[in-house]
């Protein structure tokens, strides 16, 4: 009688053994594929992402940048985007700055802004839809300040990137 005891009490604990370690497995495998499934769709966007650097013009303070959204994303969140400012001052020192965003229209030192966005390409009428967010077919006029600020006849690059890793950069004499 005490083996039956015995053996029931560890057939219980082998299957209870079983029953965690199968629910342990199944979660995992669950996890797994929910991360598959967020790499997929964050790749999809990032393919479907496209902008570029369409005109850059240097006015003292500022240096001011036309992007053009190109792709078929709605691009925003602009205090998640990188800039980097590629350039030689009036010394002929040669920096690289990386730009914080602020919303302020006038941006301080070492910061930039989205000054302006345009309903389209031809840069004629102001954002109608989506006020704040640069639609596909947008352009947006990015306003930054650098100090010291570019040298006159230096040549110039700017790189943006978005939150979802794409790129864009062009250069341009100052």
């Amino acid at each position: 009688m005490s083996n039956a005891i015995v053996t029931v009490f560890v057939v219980v604990l082998m299957l209870t053994a079983v029953l965690s370690w199968s629910q342990a497995t199944v979660s995992s495998v669950d996890s797994g594929a929910q991360s598959l499934k967020d790499m997929a769709e964050a790749a999809q966007e990032a393919s479907r992402t496209d902008f570029e650097v369409i005109g850059a013009n240097n006015t003292a303070p500022f240096v001011e940048v036309w992007v053009h959204n190109c792709g078929r994303v709605h691009l925003a969140d602009f205090s998640k985007w990188d800039v980097l400012f590629e350039y030689y001052d009036g010394n002929g020192t040669y920096r690289i700055v990386s730009l914080g965003y602020t919303e302020e229209a006038d941006p301080s030192d070492e910061e930039w802004t989205v000054s302006t966005i345009f309903s389209d390409i031809s840069m004629d009428g102001g954002e109608v839809f989506d006020p704040g967010i640069l639609d596909p077919g947008e352009v947006m006029l990015v306003r930054m300040k650098l100090n010291p600020a570019p040298g006159p006849a230096t040549t110039d690059r700017v790189k943006l990137s978005s939150p979802n890793g794409v790129v864009a950069s062009a250069q341009f004499r100052g």
